[in-house]
């Protein structure tokens, strides 16, 4: 989950906030991907327009679920996971039994793009796709997942919320009780 959400953040345009630059993807991938050292040795320079094509139909989901349309999302992802190569098998991994949800030797868009719908799908199948968030900050578009005990969250960080209520307090105090600009 935590890589859909990274994926769709750090290789999508989100509101103002630009993509990487140009070029740029491959070290942002390589910062995503870093959790997993053999993904991150089998990234190369050939797979960033496929993950920067997933991130962007990731995006469209979170869009979709934004605009509370989860037929929408729901058809989103039985696309992607119609095109993933999804073989769950288990894996020994440091001593525990982990299960995948990609083929022993997929390559690594296909994977990821496996692991993500997956992952989505899970949660909008719960009948948890409202924890599935967009930002409401102007300017920011990020996306996230509402892990919270009442599932209320709004902003992706606490900077975006902090910065949406000083405005909104400014706003009720009225220009006169501003203090001036320097």
């Amino acid at each position: 989950m935590i890589v859909s959400v990274s994926l769709v953040n750090e290789l999508t345009v989100a509101g103002d906030r630009a993509g990487p630059v140009a070029g740029d993807e491959l070290r942002v991938l390589a910062q995503i991907l870093a959790f997993d050292a053999p993904s991150l040795a089998a990234l190369d320079g050939d797979d960033v327009p496929g993950f920067v094509a997933l991130a962007r139909r990731l995006r469209e989901i979170f869009d979709d679920l934004h605009g509370n349309d989860v037929d929408a999302a729901a058809e989103r992802l039985n696309a992607l996971l119609a095109r993933s190569p999804a073989q769950p098998h288990l894996a020994k991994e440091e001593g525990r039994w982990r299960l995948h949800h990609h083929p022993v030797h997929a390559e690594l868009v296909a994977m990821y793009t496996a692991i993500c719908a997956e992952a989505l799908a899970r949660i909008v199948s719960a009948g948890d796709a409202d924890r599935l968030g967009t930002c409401q900050a102007p300017d920011c578009g990020r996306v996230f997942v509402d892990v919270s005990k009442n599932g209320s969250r709004r902003f992706c960080t606490t900077t975006c919320q902090s910065r949406v209520k000083v405005t909104a307090f400014r706003r009720r105090r009225g220009p006169a009780n501003t203090p001036p600009s320097e």
